[in-house]
């Protein structure tokens, strides 16, 4: 299914829908994609777990095909909306950053009149993540790290520490989220974030992929 804009409200209940989002169209007029998923339930809030901001971070994508095969919408109170790949551009081309260069997790919540990578994030807020009321980022370590499975949350924040706690991470890192970030920008509008932070970057670690689904469930 192609949407335009995720208006949930209208898709039917206890279903599952994959498809494309329109985010914004590039010089030659053609629109730049993501993939969501979303499994509707019954009435109740609505989750959205997010991946591949850096387009390099892999661990999260299969991470959430995962827990799609799983979801059961019969059973399921509320909507979980999936994004895989957040960075299209970037995931393409197997890069960290986007088409221009600029790091998406430092300019969030970006602006509709700026660069490409400033538009696009501005994008993303506006189609994708303030659609949530809850939200999970899935990340991995950058470059010459070596990651754990850990989150990083305002644990000052109630609703965002429930959350924290629920991923049984090996380690919490507390701060409110920097500047820039997917998850300070959520934070802004009043979304409990979190990231949950899944090993290495350019790989596909299953053992560490199992343990953040354990958490996400």
């Amino acid at each position: 299914m192609l949407f335009n804009e995720l208006n949930l409200q209208d898709l039917p209940a206890q279903k599952k829908i994959t498809g494309q989002l329109n985010i914004l169209k590039n010089a030659l007029g053609e629109y730049w994609q993501v993939p969501v998923m979303i499994a509707k339930g019954k009435p109740g809030k609505i989750l959205g777990i997010t991946a591949a901001l850096h387009g390099n971070e892999l661990n999260g994508i299969f991470a959430i095909q995962h827990l799609w095969q799983h979801l059961d919408v019969k059973q399921l109170t509320g909507t979980v909306v999936c994004v895989p790949v957040l960075n299209v551009l970037g995931f393409l081309n197997g890069v960290r950053e986007f088409s221009d260069g600029k790091d998406l997790n430092r300019i969030m919540p970006g602006t509709p009149n700026g660069t490409s990578s400033e538009v696009y994030a501005h994008a993303l807020m506006t189609k994708v993540i303030s659609k949530f009321q809850y939200a999970i980022d899935l990340h991995t370590a950058s470059f010459g790290r070596v990651n754990s499975l850990y989150v990083r949350a305002d644990m000052n924040n109630e609703q965002a520490a429930i959350i924290a706690k629920l991923q049984h991470p090996q380690i919490i890192v507390h701060n409110k989220g920097r500047d820039g970030s997917l998850r300070g920008a959520a934070m802004k509008l009043g979304i409990p974030a979190i990231t949950v932070e899944v090993g290495d970057p350019q790989r596909f670690q299953s053992k560490m992929i199992k343990e953040s689904l354990v958490g996400i469930h």
